[in-house]
C-alpha cells in the first residue's frame, strides 16, 4: 500500500470533518458512501452521495429516509458493507470520532477486522491519519513526524525502517505499547508486516501545526 495513493471510495461518517488536506486529493470521479451525517459533511465539502446508509438520527432532518434505529451495526459498518462491494478497492474513511470514544474505538477495531481484509483501508483521524496494514505500507513522512504501530486483533510480527528505531520481524503484542511514538527520518518509509494486522498512526502533534 502507498500511503499517498488516493482513494477509489470515500467512506464519510458524520464525526469529525475531514482534513482538508486529504480531502484535496479525492478525485471527483471516486465512489462517495455516507454514514448518517457523513451526508451532510460530504455535500458540505462538494461531494456527491453516490450511497447514503444508517438510521439518520444525526443528519439534517430534510435529508433523511430513516432506518431502524436498533440495529447490531453501526452506520460506519454498514457504509464499509457497501465499500466492500467493490473490493478489491482503496478506500479513505473518514468522520469516526465526533466525541464517542466508544464509537471511535469500536469503529477502528472494525475497519481493521479480517471482514474487510480485501479493502486498503486509510482512516482520516481528527488528531492525524492511520492505516491497516497487513502486508505491505510505502512511502515518507515529514522528518521527525510521529508514527506509531499498535497490534490490532491479536499480536503481529513487523518490520519498518525509515524510522529512529528500526524493527526487524519485531513482536508487537496487542494491548502492548512496543511500537507507539517512533520517528520518521524524513526518507522513505517501509513498513513490513509478515503476520497479523497493524495500524500504522501518523498523528499530528503540536510542532506540525507550528
Amino acid at each position: 500500500m502507498d500511503l499517498d495513493r488516493p482513494p477509489d471510495i470515500v467512506v464519510i461518517a458524520g464525526g469529525a470533518p475531514i482534513d482538508r488536506a486529504q480531502a484535496s486529493v479525492v478525485s471527483p470521479d471516486a465512489r462517495v458512501v455516507a454514514a448518517d451525517a457523513g451526508v451532510d459533511r460530504a455535500r458540505s465539502l462538494g461531494w456527491r452521495v453516490d450511497v447514503a446508509v444508517g438510521d439518520f438520527d444525526s443528519l439534517d432532518p430534510q435529508h433523511a429516509a430513516r432506518l431502524p434505529r436498533d440495529k447490531d451495526a453501526t452506520d460506519l459498518e454498514l457504509a464499509l458493507d457497501v465499500a466492500l462491494e467493490a473490493a478489491p478497492a482503496r478506500v479513505l474513511v473518514a468522520g469516526i470520532e465526533g466525541g464517542r470514544p466508544d464509537h471511535a474505538l469500536a469503529n477502528l477495531l472494525v475497519a481493521s477486522s479480517d471482514r474487510f481484509a480485501r479493502l486498503e483501508i486509510e482512516l482520516s483521524l481528527e488528531g492525524g491519519r492511520a492505516w491497516v496494514v497487513r502486508d505491505e505500507l510505502t512511502g515518507s513522512l515529514p522528518a521527525g513526524a510521529v508514527v506509531s504501530l499498535v497490534a490490532v486483533h491479536g499480536p503481529a510480527t513487523a518490520s519498518v525502517d525509515g524510522v529512529r528505531w528500526p524493527l526487524d520481524h519485531d513482536l508487537l503484542d496487542a494491548g502492548s505499547t512496543r511500537g507507539v511514538s517512533n520517528r520518521s527520518t524524513g526518507g522513505a518509509l517501509t513498513l513490513a508486516v509478515h503476520d497479523g494486522t497493524v495500524l500504522c498512526i501518523a498523528p499530528r502533534t503540536m510542532e506540525d501545526d507550528r
